[in-house]
């Protein structure tokens, strides 16, 4: 070891552990979000709070004000430990196995997007509360003073100032103040709303109506999920999983839930996994459906984005044509500092290698998206045999048809997608003999097909109309025996549609 070494951490980490390390300044939201559910933690195993239903996280976007809070009423933090629980960086004292923030650097990251971070915190039995500001403003300047060499832990100590108030012994409290907030997008209330309804650990929505099963899945196999009150503007949030989904110019519906575990060699559990498939199975989830893709999850915080768990597939996009979570169980996972993904270890190696196995095994591609496909499209060619085998007999009724060509040629066509809807019959049926064996089939063949009427017309039997031969009046009888044959001609050689146009002109010349 280099006795004389002195290493100078410079300020700008300062700005890489802040809104340097993030694609999305919303994630602020997630940090401070985590560490007060930490808190709340904290506050039910000490008494704080009978039962973590109490605790409330209370997040205030003020737009006009260009102001941010957020508000937890967990334990707080006790006066004689503001300076070595909020003046410490990447100093965290917390358990990282037991708790979701672990790293000790969320709480700055406000510091990229506003001019001023204030802590103000009260613990209970203790008459005052400490404030803790930090000039973000002046930060800015510092690391952008090329002539000023303070390094991080000095720059922080000269932006920060601490103080005292009086206040109530049974208070116990923490709070984030950002003020002057300088970023549009974290003081846009739909979409800071839409990202932590993904992101944060919080209950489902009562309109969903898996969530029973999925929460009843979980407690079989010893699993609760970490749930809190969130609120913003007064207005607590939920995951925003629903039944129904608006696809462009359809509506599809959520038709069941298959449940995975994945689980090491030595059969320890890893990780528990729900995954919701539709109707339309077979079509991608668009963007506007936030909540599309299997999502990575760990104390119930997601960990990347939709896209995260696209890899494990045999083909990417079949992530997105489904809605679900991954639950991680084991404390050998460590998220990474930007929380998109984990540390790499012989734990993450293992549930990889598991994962892309069981996706595999599960072949939700085939399985579900393909067999939704076959469905729907099978329907569709009885549906259109239906059609226009009613439309035949109208035609017919209506004495639509000129002559016995213009009707061959519906019948014939008629007849190609009778065929068509003949093969539709055995398609379905051949995937009904598998619904015996598999639920989830079983459930999509019932949502699909169901009540539908698959009884094909019999077209076999149609016997044409008789015409009377076109009469040409200002033709002779033998002129007119010509003309019929070119008419023959035309009928062969043309389309039906250009056929009947010229022959319509040939009438009118000659009669």
């Amino acid at each position: 070891m280099a006795d004389d070494l002195k290493p100078h951490i410079g300020k700008r980490v300062i700005e890489t552990l802040t809104s340097g390390m993030y694609d999305d300044s919303r994630f602020v939201f997630r940090e401070y979000v985590q560490n007060a559910a930490d808190q709340i933690d904290v506050a039910v195993e000490t008494g704080v709070l009978a039962k973590k239903a109490d605790g409330k996280i209370s997040i205030t976007i003020d737009v006009p004000g260009q102001k941010i809070n957020v508000y937890d009423n967990a334990t707080g933090i006790s006066g004689k430990d503001v300076t070595k629980f909020l003046g410490d960086v990447a100093n965290s004292q917390k358990d990282r196995e037991k708790r979701k923030g672990f790293r000790g650097i969320g709480r700055l990251g406000g510091l990229g997007y506003c001019d001023k971070l204030i802590f103000e915190t009260s613990f209970k039995n203790e008459d005052f509360k400490s404030i803790m500001s930090l000039d973000a403003k002046m930060l800015r300047s510092i690391i952008e003073d090329n002539s000023n060499d303070l390094d991080a832990s000095s720059v922080i100590s000269v932006i920060t100032s601490i103080k005292r108030e009086s206040e109530r012994k049974e208070s116990h409290f923490f709070k984030i103040t950002l003020e002057r907030v300088s970023t549009e997008k974290i003081l846009d209330i739909g979409s800071v709303t839409d990202y932590l309804s993904m992101v944060a650990p919080l209950p489902f929505n009562k309109e969903f109506t898996s969530a029973e099963e999925i929460n009843a899945f979980f407690k079989k196999n010893n699993f609760i999920l970490d749930e809190y009150h969130v609120e913003i503007n007064g207005k607590q949030i939920f995951k925003p999983y629903k039944n129904t989904f608006q696809e462009e110019k359809v509506t599809s519906e959520l038709i069941g839930i298959e449940f995975f575990q994945v689980r090491d060699d030595d059969s320890e559990l890893l990780a528990l996994g729900w995954c919701g498939f539709r109707n339309l199975s077979n079509n991608v989830l668009p963007t506007t459906v936030k909540e599309r893709g299997l999502r990575l999850r760990k104390s119930n915080i997601a960990l990347g984005d939709e896209t995260t768990l696209n890899r494990f597939f045999k083909i990417e996009r079949t992530n997105l044509r489904f809605i679900g979570e991954l639950h991680i169980i084991s404390n050998g996972f460590i998220p990474n500092a930007r929380r998109d993904y984990f540390n790499e270890n012989t734990t993450l190696q293992t549930f990889e290698k598991k994962l892309t196995e069981i996706f595999l095994s599960e072949n939700w591609e085939n399985r579900l998206a393909q067999t939704a496909s076959q469905l729907h499209n099978r329907v569709q060619d009885i549906k259109r045999y239906q059609a226009a085998s009613q439309q035949y007999e109208a035609m017919k009724e209506k004495g639509a048809f000129e002559d016995a060509a213009e009707e061959k040629v519906y019948v014939d066509s008629m007849r190609q997608s009778q065929q068509k809807a003949q093969k539709a019959i055995k398609a379905i049926n051949k995937i009904q003999q598998n619904t015996e064996k598999d639920k989830t089939v079983a459930k999509l063949y019932d949502s699909i097909v169901g009540q539908e009427n698959l009884a094909i017309p019999d077209g076999d039997d149609i016997v044409l109309n008789t015409y009377d031969p076109p009469i040409f009046r200002k033709l002779k009888k033998n002129e007119q025996d010509v003309v019929r044959d070119i008419f023959t001609i035309i009928e062969e050689n043309l389309k039906p549609e250009d056929a009947k146009k010229l022959k319509r002109l040939i009438l009118e010349k000659y009669n």
